[in-house]
């Protein structure tokens, strides 16, 4: 048996950030070093062979072909990870442990990351070139989620039948995955099959390891496996700085070196000082004696509870066929007092919600749901907030929202929002980690009471979301029923120039609640503009020859004129309007709307 020693196997620390420390370039992945600087990595296995580990991990975790191919070397993945494992054996003595890590450690929650082709193609060409190079078991760490690790570890055994394979998961200070699994849902994943061990690295400290290990003696069949990294790590010039701690890395691990242990060694912050360490207290048949009392949900997190049914006014208008929606442009520097005036001046529209667009073009301006509050403060207005995760990750998206939420901005506007490289900062990075209809599904999430992991935030978070759609588009209707099903309340439309268009789509909007963008044009420039960059909008042929031989003012009248025959046109079979562009000919058309002219 590959654990049977009657005491726990020494394994190494940190590879990653162990050749980092000694040279290799952080731009890189880590798995690079492979190729690029194999003297370096060859180094970081010979001093942790050195310091007593019997157990060496090879430089494999990032080196899945998706991975691999960001840097276009998705077709080296099986050599690279036949030489890492070579590297790592040129040390006589030891057992080296082919290293296989999450797809996007970030990411693993989402859903797409448990497709099988996904994962086959990621996965299947570096098994087999850990296999191919020697590897004496397959270590799939710093998992997330126990459904992709049990799809990984289908990919290992349909390629051999008897390689031991040892899973270990990453909890962090709730000792739940970054997918929302706690220590006992891992154990109970695995509990009918054949691995070697099962266990915990990375995430936390040694002194939390103390009740994952009293944990999975208490839940697993299998020996356990334990890695965790020297404490938390502290963001710093560009890098994360962790615990110099060694004596007290040293004093836990050997705490939970009893029965049923299988193999102790270190994760982030620890170097081979760490594992000589705990080589030495492990042969001197020290026993640690660190004990800590684990107090439950420190912060007195309330059961989940369903949002109240609070529906703002939007609502009702929608549902009456009678909404009336004006987009104002927030100011790109901190004064609001145009901004303002401009709202005041739509109050003889009321019922009128204003329709603030979040930094559009990727150009910076002021935070749409702190002018959506100023509005609602000063004038009683109610703001509708576009919210683009372009610029968010899922931790502030998340953040975000339950801001809005806990201020009372129910009315938003999901959006993914247009790339940086339109915008003031071309060279900023954009943030996409979740789609528009994985935004809805944890809007709806956050209603019920809980997060995105399916984790408790007490009273739920009401929203009424809404999302952009494009009548005449093939697609449409696939995605409207779709993000119905996924809670979408709203949707609002592309700006819109012919009845054609609007009776094309008939069938749907006498089903669902959508709302038409009406938008007159400024100028000559902006009418070619639109009509020939701009996908999903069609400006028919005869209006743009009609516009043709007038100025800049004619355009915008021209326009404003067409547009309010069509909005008297669609009055009942829509579910409102949304008016963009000049804010004159936005409060004629809105004129229109109410009957005023």
């Amino acid at each position: 048996m590959l654990f049977d020693r009657g005491r726990p196997m020494l394994a190494d620390g940190a590879i990653g950030e162990y050749l980092f420390s000694l040279g290799f370039p952080g731009t890189y992945l880590a798995c690079e070093a492979v190729t690029r600087a194999p003297e370096i990595l060859a180094s970081v296995h010979r001093d942790y062979a050195g310091a007593g580990a019997e157990m060496l991990t090879s430089d494999t975790f990032d080196a899945n072909a998706i991975r691999l191919d960001m840097r276009g070397l998705a077709e080296r993945c099986r050599e690279i990870n036949a030489m890492a494992v070579r590297l790592a054996a040129r040390n006589r003595g030891v057992l080296v442990a082919g290293s296989v890590g999450p797809l996007n450690p970030g990411h693993s929650f989402r859903p797409a990351l448990r497709d099988p082709d996904t994962l086959r193609q990621a996965y299947l060409p570096q098994l087999e070139g850990l296999l191919e190079g020697g590897a004496h078991l397959l270590l799939l760490e710093t998992q997330v989620d126990p459904v992709q690790a049990l799809l990984i570890h289908g990919l290992a055994r349909s390629l051999s039948a008897d390689i031991p394979i040892v899973v270990s998961f990453t909890f962090g200070p709730d000792l739940l995955t970054p997918a929302g699994f706690s220590v006992e849902d891992c154990a109970a994943a695995f509990q009918g099959t054949d691995i070697a061990a099962l266990g915990a690295n990375h995430g936390v400290g040694p002194l939390q390891f103390l009740e994952i290990h009293r944990r999975l003696c208490a839940c697993s069949r299998f020996p356990i496996v334990l890695k965790p990294n020297s404490g938390t790590g502290r963001y710093a010039d560009g890098s994360f700085v962790f615990p110099r701690n060694p004596e007290h890395f040293a004093r836990c691990m050997v705490s939970c070196s009893g029965p049923g242990t299988a193999l102790l060694g270190g994760c982030c912050g620890t170097t081979p000082e760490f594992i000589s360490l705990l080589a030495a207290k492990l042969e001197s048949g020290e026993t640690g004696g660190v004990r800590v009392s684990w107090v439950e949900r420190p912060e007195g997190e309330a059961p989940p509870e369903m949002a109240p049914d609070n529906p703002p006014r939007l609502a009702a208008d929608i549902a009456g066929k009678n909404a009336l929606i004006v987009e104002l442009l927030p100011p790109r520097g901190g004064d609001l007092s145009q901004f303002s005036a401009r709202a005041s001046g739509l109050e003889s529209l009321a019922p009128v919600t204003v329709s603030i667009p979040d930094s559009p073009m990727g150009r910076v301006r002021v935070s749409p749901c702190l002018a959506g509050l100023y509005l609602r403060e000063e004038y009683g207005i109610e703001p509708l907030v576009h919210f683009a995760l372009r610029d968010r990750s899922l931790t502030r998206v998340q953040s975000d929202l339950l801001g809005m939420a806990a201020s009372g901005v129910q009315g938003v506007f999901l959006i993914s929002g247009d790339p940086p490289s339109l915008g003031d900062y071309p060279e900023s990075t954009a943030v996409y980690d979740l789609s528009t209809d994985e935004a809805l599904e944890l809007v709806g999430r956050l209603s019920m009471g809980t997060d995105m992991n399916g984790r408790s935030i007490g009273k739920g978070a009401g929203f009424f979301p809404g999302s952009a759609i494009t009548l005449g588009d093939p697609a449409t209707a696939e995605k409207v029923r779709r993000r119905w099903d996924l809670g979408c309340r709203f949707f609002i439309t592309q700006p819109v120039y012919s009845m054609d268009t609007v009776e094309e789509s008939a069938g749907l909007l006498e089903e669902y609640p959508v709302v038409l963008a009406l938008m007159p044009f400024r100028s000559s420039a902006s009418l070619a503009y639109i009509a020939s960059e701009v996908p999903g909008i069609t400006v028919p042929e005869n209006l743009r020859a009609a516009m043709e031989p007038l100025d800049d003012r004619g355009v915008q009248d021209y326009s404003t004129g067409v547009l309010g025959g069509l909005a008297s046109q669609v009055r009942g079979l829509v579910s409102g309007i949304y008016l963009a562009g000049p804010l004159q000919a936005a409060r004629t058309l809105g004129a229109i709307w109410r009957g005023l002219r």
